[in-house]
């Protein structure tokens, strides 16, 4: 490989030298924590704080009502469920994505329902979630994978609430509209492979005060509010939030390279795909046809080139701990979990789009 195609000029993430100078001022200032929990001085992060200034700063950003700062995306879900209140009742959800997806409708005492889901976008089919739906179903949480915003249209026409999980498409618009607004909640990860990275983190957003309040009480152990059930500690941590005001700054900057990053990829890969200004490519995603997948990985680690296999294998309702929620067939996923590649984590804003087609060119030769 040429080495300009290795050449890194930041390393990802990269945290610019004012963050590192705002992180510092944090540290010496020994207040690393800013929450308060009194019904007659408020809830949720102190005024003034870097955690309240970022919900601020992502309520404006994103055009939404609420944010509520977390420490992971995966507290987020779990918030965002435990408001809308989904104890005993079903949540329809995707079988091809990350185990969080699933773990947090089990910890807020919901039971899990797989859909099947799109062979082209990954994300859930309108058309599979409606034959999951029953008197049962509490909400609807599809999952932007990989990055990509899907259209939230049919999924709203569909009658039960809808939790957008947008953890992997931080930034990603559609229709003007931003990922996780589109519902009646959504949720980000700010985790540090993510496309705003802090090391952890997460926020939940939504236009409903209710819900905002509930979640607000609910990463915070209920304190001071009548302990009517109990809660755990979700709250986010002052340098992250540092980190994460930092991100917001730079996110479309980073998203917009992603892009370019991967159309540069699909268009040399002998695997193409076409690109979609609603995906922010948390990682490039592609579909093997015609050939045996398992050698293509082996031969591409050889020539120094990682390649994820399948993402999601096998799908999470092979799980042992999710088989018994299964009641429909899913076919798509499963082939998928099969067929699909990705490169995890290697198309970063870092790097020059001489490395994305050195990627292609791998894939190619490794055939």
């Amino acid at each position: 490989m040429a080495a300009s195609a290795r050449t890194k000029p930041k390393s990802w993430p990269w945290f610019s030298q004012a963050c590192i100078s705002e992180v510092s001022a944090v540290l010496r200032s020994g207040r690393l924590t800013a929450y308060r929990a009194n019904p007659s001085v408020g809830v949720g992060p102190s005024k003034g704080s870097q955690a309240y200034c970022l919900e601020r700063e992502i309520e404006s950003r994103f055009k939404v009502k609420h944010a509520v700062a977390v420490n992971s995306g995966t507290a987020a879900l779990h918030a965002a469920l435990e408001a809308v209140g989904v104890r005993g009742f079903e949540v329809i959800v995707s079988p091809f994505t990350f185990s969080a997806s699933v773990s947090a409708i089990l910890m807020a005492g919901g039971v899990p329902r797989f859909a099947d889901v799109d062979p082209d976008t990954f994300c859930l089919s309108a058309e599979s979630v409606n034959r999951v739906i029953t008197k049962r179903t509490a909400c609807i949480l599809p999952v932007h994978l990989f990055g990509y915003f899907q259209d939230m249209s049919e999924m709203l026409s569909l009658g039960p609430p809808v939790i957008e999980d947008a953890c992997q498409a931080v930034g990603a618009v559609r229709a003007d509209a931003f990922s996780g607004t589109a519902g009646l909640a959504g949720v980000y990860s700010f985790n540090g492979s993510k496309n705003l990275p802090s090391g952890e983190g997460g926020c939940l957003v939504t236009n409903d005060g209710k819900i905002a309040e509930k979640a607000r009480a609910f990463v915070n152990h209920q304190e001071n509010f009548g302990y009517e059930s109990v809660s755990p500690n979700y709250r986010m941590h002052e340098v992250v939030a540092v980190l994460a005001r930092h991100g917001l700054r730079q996110l479309d900057e980073r998203n917009n390279r992603r892009r370019e990053l991967a159309r540069a990829f699909y268009t040399n890969c002998p695997f193409p795909a076409a690109t979609d200004d609603s995906h922010v490519y948390y990682v490039t995603p592609f579909k093997v046809h015609g050939w045996s997948r398992d050698p293509l990985v082996k031969r591409c680690k050889k020539r120094g080139l990682t390649v994820g296999s399948g993402y999601i294998q096998p799908t999470l309702d092979k799980y042992p701990a999710f088989r018994k929620y299964v009641t429909h067939d899913l076919p798509v996923a499963h082939e998928l979990s099969q067929r699909s590649l990705c490169l995890l984590y290697g198309l970063t804003p870092d790097k020059p789009l001489s490395y994305a087609r050195w990627c292609a060119k791998v894939i190619g030769e490794s055939l």
